[in-house]
């Protein structure tokens, strides 16, 4: 069985797909197995993926466009690796990426190794990253991941696959995807950050269409799904990991967690956030739990909390 599975969804991406090709099979590192997606690419991505052969690519075919959750589940159930890696079809690896990655996570506890990135546009050419640089510490990733949103890439990322047991992803998940396997990963274990930039992550800037309309029915998206990303957080068993995460809101509040009103102690964090979608998402929570009968007892008793 290879170390590694490197998991690649591809959608239309004739242009680049022979330069990550390449990219994949000239790395250092040489124990992998490659498994590319192909979701109903109406273009020739196929037929340029089909030039290489070399026994380490599987190509496997959607019928039918099912969208990037779907294709990397696909990826992910036919992948055999101790170790997966997340990479795009149109992004490039550094030659030695996979070795560095292999050999920071192997001998780390960590469970998830995050990798620089250098951007570039689809000649190639380095551009600007917009990406904010954010904490590198796991408690305060996860108080940004719950209040603010993602300031994280899965581009690159390798994950130890022990602890992808919240795969498979929602099929449903457009915009927020990256967003909900950094929160999963995060509620797992620690994550490492490899500073030596390793991959080549490729923004389009001419991309064809109306850029304003794109871009609007991408942010729309992005906070319609804010609600089904939010409860990915309620699967958390790790009291102590909650209060060290909320420790500040804990100490203003004077509101403890504990497992038996989880929802309504999340919910209740929640409304301290700027984001409406995250307060609408906290006071429904409360809602939904007090609708419990018994639950409100708890309240009472515990916070002396009451709707008034």
């Amino acid at each position: 069985m290879p170390k590694i599975s490197i998991l690649t969804p591809c959608f239309n991406h004739e242009k680049y797909i022979s330069a990550y090709l390449q990219s994949v099979l000239n790395q250092t590192f040489n124990d992998f197995e490659l498994i590319i997606v192909d979701d109903c690419s109406s273009d020739q991505s196929i037929k340029e993926i089909e030039k290489f052969h070399d026994p380490r690519i599987k190509l496997i075919k959607h019928e039918f466009n099912q969208g990037i959750n779907a294709a990397l589940n696909t990826a992910f159930e036919n992948s055999n690796g101790d170790y997966i890696v997340f990479m795009a079809s149109d992004d490039m690896f550094e030659f030695d990426a996979l070795e560095i990655l292999y050999k920071t996570l192997s001998t780390s506890d960590a469970i998830v190794a995050y990798p620089r990135t250098l951007w570039i546009d689809e000649d190639n050419n380095i551009i600007k990253s917009t990406h904010k640089e954010i904490s590198q510490d796991r408690i305060e990733l996860l108080h940004y991941l719950f209040m603010k949103g993602n300031g994280l890439t899965s581009n690159g990322m390798m994950i130890k696959k022990d602890f992808c047991d919240f795969l498979p992803l929602a099929n449903s998940m457009c915009n927020q995807q990256d967003t909900q396997i950094h929160i999963n990963l995060l509620l797992r274990g620690k994550p490492i950050f490899i500073e030596k930039q390793l991959v080549k992550y490729r923004r389009e800037l001419r991309k064809k269409g109306n850029i304003s309309s794109n871009t609007l029915a991408t942010h729309t998206r992005e906070n319609l799904e804010i609600y089904t990303l939010m409860d990915a957080f309620l699967q958390c068993q790790d009291i102590k990991l909650l209060k060290n995460v909320f420790k500040e809101e804990i100490k203003a509040l004077k509101l403890e967690p504990f497992d038996d009103v989880l929802e309504f102690f999340l919910g209740r964090m929640a409304l301290l956030s700027d984001n409406k979608e995250r307060q609408i998402w906290g006071y429904s929570k409360i809602m939904n739990f007090y609708n419990n009968k018994k639950n409100i007892k708890i309240l009472r008793e515990r916070y002396n909390f009451s709707f008034k």
